[in-house]
């Protein structure tokens, strides 16, 4: 029987750049809840991206695996689990990022912030429907205030070159390139959740996880059951228990309903 559902926000929840949640997919959290299943979020997002940007219009969720799972949250905000990344790779992606020049992006607990503006940032930042975040001109500022997240915007950088610098870290690329998802290595989304659950007292049995990028791809396999959306990759497909339609087909109530549909059932 599932107890509780992780949801991806961008592609899953919302289109990456409409505002505001579909009524389909209003209904979706509105249904789950209704039997008593708990909602929460897994995202790569931060928390003052999903807040000031509004990005879930309105919907409350019973907690929230930010960051890739390297910051999570209860429904009240308060940590459940912290997992930063080692100072050491901070200072080797502070020396890349001088040597290359990209903009940086650090996240904190309670901030984040850019190393400068580019139009490779601005159009990234655009796609995802997403203000460009506050300028900070002292980046060294992450080697003494937490940082759970990095994200550099370049189309020079490849997996390979991040991961022989950056080894105690993992790399996890946007859905179109040009930017990168970067936290400690053995986080992700899965580790989140199992944190997450384990202070619920659930088994992952008891969990289903929908979602459609590169980054869902862990949860979605760890997860009882597993489901892509029909506008996710072929990877994420491939990953997965079911797969429902397209965001735009009303595919988050479609999944939710196939998840009610095995618990009335079984």
């Amino acid at each position: 029987m599932i107890k509780a559902i992780f949801f991806d926000i961008d592609g899953t929840l919302r289109d990456f750049t409409e505002k505001g949640i579909r009524p389909g997919t209003r209904l979706a959290i509105h249904l789950a809840k209704n039997h008593g299943i708990r909602c929460l979020i897994a995202t790569g997002r931060h928390l003052l991206e999903i807040q000031e940007e509004n990005l879930l219009d309105g919907l409350t969720f019973d907690g929230y695996v930010l960051l890739n799972g390297s910051l999570c949250l209860d429904e009240r905000f308060s940590p459940l689990y912290e997992n930063p990344i080692p100072v050491s790779q901070i200072q080797a992606m502070l020396a890349l990022q001088k040597e290359l020049g990209f903009s940086l992006l650090f996240m904190e607990r309670n901030t984040l912030y850019v190393s400068h503006i580019t139009s490779q940032l601005e159009k990234l930042q655009a796609q995802i429907g997403t203000a460009i975040p506050p300028v900070e001109p002292h980046m060294e500022r992450g080697l003494s205030h937490p940082v759970y997240q990095m994200s550099p915007f370049s189309d020079d950088l490849t997996p390979d070159v991040l991961s022989a610098r950056l080894p105690l870290c993992d790399i996890t690329r946007w859905h179109d390139g040009g930017a990168f998802d970067i936290t400690p290595k053995g986080g992700s989304k899965q580790r989140g959740i199992q944190k997450v659950i384990e202070h619920y007292g659930y088994s992952r049995d008891e969990i289903a996880a929908i979602g459609d990028g590169y980054n869902d791809i862990p949860m979605i396999r760890y997860a009882g059951i597993g489901i892509a959306m029909g506008n996710g990759n072929a990877q994420v497909k491939a990953a997965a228990d079911f797969v429902t339609d397209s965001l735009d087909q009303d595919g988050l109530l479609h999944a939710v309903e196939y998840l009610l549909d095995l618990t009335i059932s079984g």
